[in-house]
């Protein structure tokens, strides 16, 4: 069995309906019971008669029911927003005043603070305070339907609401079901939180082709010996990370095919993947082949491809990005003809129709080209041997363990505490690779170091997700200028550099 996103229909049932579907961190169900579920949730949809465009909040961490809740959105055309339990209460709120949506589907067991109009809970039973008000917010879409709208982190403090449509799902699946080599054998380890779209690529993959999906949640990877049983007893076939994810794990002498024997792909994407990462890999995974992938969440989940031989690793100290996928166009906008790499621009029907009420940067960053969508996304690459090569951005967004991170944006919600002047953020990176996020802070007033680290904690942990927290905060009288008027980022990491030395 499996289920066709464009006919939006599961296959008869037939002898391999009881075959697993999802193994959820709470619950195992087989492809007949996905089928049952999704149907009974979409007609709790229907039930509710969500008006067209109005969004849908899916909540919750590696529960069964969350990836049903994904697909009974789309069954049934309903636009949806997935929600992450390691995104905090504030963010969340932020997220619904920015929307305006009514309604939650909310998959773990938690009681969230926050009241919605609509409360479905995680037993599809109980539909609670069934009094929409609809008033607030109706997004009206253009014809080709709204399926996600995936918040990423903004420059301006705000978080930015990526607009994808449900013909961009079926242009990467036309993509992934022809090319990426998959088949209904295949067993995804699913392990990215859900408000991030490489975790995505494991559920449209999985449920298109009719195979298993593994959910492995946070508290698992955190122990290596239950992830690893975890691989070894459901016969993961698939690992989908990035490339930080998995070389957490390289150093382990247990991580390998004669432990994991069911490993048969590694499937990269959110960042750079470096070359060490891929040689590490090919000895302790001889038969498994690596793919690298690469593509903003403005142009649903990726936009290029390559496997990475041994030939690759050999000719290529920087491992290409790969090639672009059918019916797309990868434009490199260079400053000066000259120059070897420009600003990378992807052009396609699978890049979004662009931020959620954010006309400022839909102007900034969306364009049309030769009567196609196009977005420019801020990162340098160039061609070489028809493969497309990244070296870094061009403005303040970073990587981090596949995280994309505006560093403005930490800077304006440090700023709204009462303890604090001024703020700006810097990545420290060696190479290419973002190893430190610090945050330089100006205070108001003079406040006990402990104190002001003990506020800036509890703080911090309810504004931002774990990911976007700096890994250090200084403490400066002032900022330094550059001849420019501009605040001296390289002295104020010079700085913290020589403090660092002159204290170990």
């Amino acid at each position: 069995m499996k289920y066709n996103f464009k006919t939006k229909q599961f296959t008869e049932i037939d002898v391999l309906s009881k075959k697993l579907s999802i193994a959820g961190s709470d619950k195992d169900i087989d492809w007949e019971t996905l089928k049952l579920k999704t149907e009974q949730l979409t007609a709790v949809i229907h039930k509710i008669d969500i008006p067209k465009g109005h969004p849908v909040i899916i909540y919750g961490h590696k529960e069964y029911l969350f990836p049903i809740a994904i697909l009974a959105c789309i069954h049934s055309n309903t636009t949806y927003i997935p929600i992450d339990k390691i995104y905090p209460i504030e963010r969340i709120k932020k997220i619904i005043e920015i929307t305006g949506s009514q309604i939650i589907i909310n998959c773990s067991n938690e009681i969230l603070d926050i009241k919605f109009s609509v409360n479905i809970d995680s037993t599809l039973n109980l539909i609670f305070n069934f009094n929409p008000d609809y008033s607030k917010k109706i997004h009206e879409t253009i014809e080709d339907h709204l399926q996600y709208i995936m918040f990423t982190s903004g420059s301006t403090g705000e978080p930015k609401g990526v607009q994808i449509t449900q013909n961009s799902i079926l242009t990467f699946l036309d993509w992934a079901n022809k090319d990426f080599g998959f088949t209904a054998e295949d067993v995804f380890m699913n392990q990215a939180p859900f408000s991030f779209d490489v975790s995505l690529c494991d559920i449209l993959n999985s449920f298109s082709l009719g195979g298993t999906l593994v959910l492995t949640s946070s508290e698992i990877v955190k122990d290596k010996e239950v992830f690893f049983n975890r691989l070894i007893s459901y016969n993961c076939s698939v690992w989908t990370s990035t490339p930080s994810f998995a070389y957490l794990f390289l150093r382990h002498s247990d991580f390998n095919s004669g432990n994991i024997p069911s490993i048969k792909t590694f499937f990269f994407m959110g960042e750079d993947l470096p070359n060490r990462t891929c040689n590490i890999l090919k000895k302790s995974f001889k038969n498994a082949r690596i793919l690298n992938a690469y593509g903003p969440t403005e142009a649903t989940i990726i936009t290029t491809l390559v496997e990475i031989t041994d030939a690759i690793i050999n000719q290529y100290p920087v491992l290409p990005i790969g090639y672009p996928m059918p019916e797309c166009k990868i434009l490199i906008k260079k400053i000066n003809s000259e120059d070897k790499e420009g600003e990378l621009v992807i052009v396609g029907d699978h890049v979004s129709i662009g931020y959620f009420n954010n006309n400022d940067f839909n102007k900034q960053k969306f364009f049309i080209h030769e009567g196609k969508r196009a977005f420019r996304t801020g990162d340098l690459a160039y061609y070489e041997n028809d493969m497309v090569f990244c070296i870094g951005r061009n403005d303040d967004q970073v990587k981090m363990h596949g995280f994309r991170i505006e560093l403005n944006e930490i800077s304006n919600i440090i700023c709204e505490n009462e303890l604090i002047l001024d703020a700006v953020t810097i990545a420290l990176k060696r190479n290419t690779e973002v190893k430190k996020i610090i945050s330089f802070v100006i205070l108001k007033d003079f406040i006990e170091r402990e104190i002001l680290f003990e506020q800036l904690d509890v703080f911090l942990n309810r504004t931002l997700p774990y990911y976007m927290i700096p890994g250090d905060i200084v403490v400066v009288k002032s900022f330094p200028y550059n001849s420019s008027h501009k605040i001296d980022k390289n002295k104020l990491v010079d700085n913290y550099l020589k403090q660092q030395f002159n204290n170990t």
